[in-house]
């Protein structure tokens, strides 16, 4: 009896590994970077023995063996270094008769790495058997050696370039290496953000007897709350967009009088404003809740990044109240006055994000 219950406990067990999901990828837009593809030394003699040269042009860069293309866009996660790298610039075949441009040059983690437009169609040029990548900063140094050129891609050349010695499937093409920077990096759940309030709008807020209380999981010692981070979100290295948002609310309430939330404070540095679920109470004499709408401007602020700990930080970035935030504010707590100003300035936020 025991032998068949520890038998049927271990079934269970593994069918439930069986049917557990994946960890699935979390892809950082990419944004920059360089991707190198050097011949292979007896290409480049095949080459130059059937009189065709490659050059580059439209972006892309070429000396002698050596071609740089620039990385523009993409996907990647740095994580398990899998995606799909974007290059700016074409790469032309051509002879005294003809010529082949290679444009909309891909690189894929996967066994046929470079992929480009070819004529009207998508081909797979090389074939790669070495494929390696890690972590470098924020991105990802992706390396694909010992490229052998694919069947259709040598069918084409020879078709168009009708060389005396033909191209060859599997013929030695070269190595290529990348390294590719996101334009946005995924953050992680670690940390917490922090808003200081503005004295005077404090001020204001006692003078008109409305408390400023958070709601779990924000936390405060008197003006200072914080929030968590909430993951998913991401933040340009350079602090120039973002989608950055933090757990929590904060709630506004006057006695006998209105009761406002500002539920998840949403970040869109690009946009240059901060946003939440807002909600008006009581109902019906106020409208309830509003959704995710602009709270607060977001001013300048000092935003630094270190590649080494994948990190970025803002700092004291500053928020306004919006025209609409000012006109419920005083239709909640100062109904037939406007004490509360759009551009009135609300406090600084202020954190630090891990990336992925």
């Amino acid at each position: 009896m025991r032998r068949q219950t520890a038998a049927a406990t271990a079934l269970a067990a593994l069918a439930l590994l069986a049917i557990a999901p994946a960890a699935q990828a979390t892809y950082d837009p990419l944004g920059s970077g360089t991707t190198k593809l050097t011949l292979d030394k007896r290409f480049v003699s095949f080459l130059k023995a059937d009189g065709i040269v490659l050059t580059a042009s439209a972006g892309a860069k070429g000396k002698g063996k050596a071609f740089a293309l620039p990385v523009v866009d993409g996907n990647m996660d740095p994580t398990i270094g899998q995606g799909e790298i974007d290059q700016e610039g074409t790469l032309l075949f051509q002879n005294d008769r003809k010529h082949v441009p290679l444009r909309k040059i891909v690189l894929k983690t996967k066994h046929s790495p470079l992929i480009a437009k070819v004529g009207g169609s998508q081909l797979k040029i090389a074939t790669s058997s070495k494929l390696s990548s890690k972590r470098e900063g924020f991105g990802t140094a992706f390396s694909a050696k010992a490229l052998k050129l694919t069947a259709k891609v040598a069918t084409r050349l020879n078709k168009k370039l009708r060389p005396r010695i033909p191209f060859a499937e599997g013929q030695p093409f070269g190595t290529l290496s990348s390294n590719a920077q996101p334009r946005l990096v995924t953050i992680l759940e670690q940390g917490r953000a922090t808003l200081v309030f503005d004295p005077a709008f404090v001020a204001k807020l006692d003078g008109l007897f409305v408390s400023l209380n958070p709601i779990f999981p924000a936390e405060h010692q008197k003006s200072t709350f914080t929030f968590p981070i909430v993951p998913g979100g991401q933040l340009a290295p350079n602090g120039s967009e973002s989608t950055f948002r933090t757990g929590g609310s904060v709630e506004l309430l006057q006695l006998g009088g209105g009761q406002i939330f500002w539920h998840e404070l949403w970040l869109d540095i690009a946009a240059k404003v901060d946003s939440a679920e807002v909600d008006v109470e009581p109902t019906p004499a106020f409208p309830g809740k509003l959704g995710r709408i602009g709270v607060f401007d977001l001013g300048a602020s000092a935003v630094s990044s270190d590649p080494n700990a994948r990190t970025i930080s803002v700092s004291g970035a500053p928020l306004a109240l919006q025209a609409q935030t000012a006109k419920t504010l005083n239709e909640a707590f100062a109904p037939g006055k406007e004490p509360f100003k759009a551009g009135e300035a609300v406090g600084a936020l202020s954190f630090t994000a891990q990336g992925q």
